[in-house]
């Protein structure tokens, strides 16, 4: 535990090249001002709330340039300012930054572009990051790269402690579903799948979305949709050469269900039917990034 008094070993970690990330049941940021106030009173620390709704990758690397290193000269560009950041801290070992990160999958803060921006700091040797996660399929949202660069280090810290200030804003995760943070799970599980599995997996998402308004297809004693039948599916699947046979396609379904990409209900009459488990909103947006 980072409180204590283990707020020391936190400390040897990242000074030894690891990012101390926090997960578990309860709110971790009354840990991580205690870790800042014990451990960090006379170092220099970059403090965020992830959870805040309005925050910009820009203006907290903005804070490194203004703040911490005290630049005048400060490229615009995001690009071109993580790398004046990871040329200022290489160029001088006696730099040192304290990152501190409630919620880095936060709804602002878990797009492919912030974590990779993210990712880029904590690599830097005299950047040393703690950080926070509470969604949980977080982990989504980093592929191998990523977390190569970060180097976590993973704390179970579970306090049961209410989410007070993870939950103060309207578009807090965790008082609305994040479709943000859907999508990018479902991008990542998703690019992971063979190329015939890619492909029946849209089928179903092009159905789902074509069928959003049909009484046929959303059932109208239950509040989710029905979804599409398995004879259905079979008989595209087959007709596009995706699949030879029942048992072919029960094979690729098989992992879309172990994903817990795709969810299975029988209808009254006893047919099977699968619906994707995500909003309407989340679905067409990852379809329309699949067909660029």
């Amino acid at each position: 535990m980072m409180g204590g008094g283990g707020g020391g070993s936190g400390l040897i970690l990242v000074r030894e090249g690891f990012s101390v990330i926090l997960y578990g049941v309860g709110s971790k940021r009354i840990l991580l001002q205690r870790f800042q106030d014990e451990c960090l009173q006379d170092k220099p620390v970059l403090m965020v709330n992830g959870f805040f709704p309005s925050l910009t990758i820009k203006e907290m690397l903005d804070s490194i340039t203004d703040d911490i290193l005290e630049l005048e000269d400060c490229p615009v560009n995001v690009h071109e300012c993580i790398d004046r950041i990871e040329s200022e801290f290489q160029s001088d070992p006696q730099l040192e930054l304290y990152f501190i990160v409630h919620n880095i999958d936060g709804p602002t803060l878990h797009t492919h572009k912030n974590q990779e921006i993210l990712s880029r700091l904590a690599r830097v040797d005299n950047i040393h990051l703690v950080a926070s996660v509470d969604h949980i399929n977080a982990p989504l949202i980093w592929d191998q790269k990523k977390l190569s660069r970060f180097n976590f280090l993973w704390w179970d810290v579970t306090s049961l402690l209410p989410y007070t200030s993870e939950t103060s804003f309207e578009t807090s995760m965790l008082v609305q579903h994040s479709g943000a943070v859907a999508l990018a799970s479902l991008r990542n599980v998703f690019q992971s799948l063979t190329s015939n599995a890619r492909q029946i997996f849209l089928i179903v998402a092009k159905y789902q979305l074509n069928n959003k308004s049909n009484s046929n297809y959303t059932d109208l004693v239950t509040p989710f949709i029905a979804g599409l039948p398995f004879r259905d599916l079979y008989w595209q699947c087959r007709d596009s050469l995706l699949v030879s046979s029942d048992l072919a396609l029960r094979a690729q379904l098989t992992e879309f269900l172990d994903h817990h990409l795709v969810k299975y209900r029988r209808s009254i009459d006893g047919s099977e039917l699968l619906n994707i488990p995500v909003d309407h909103a989340t679905l067409t947006q990852f379809v329309d990034q699949q067909e660029k």
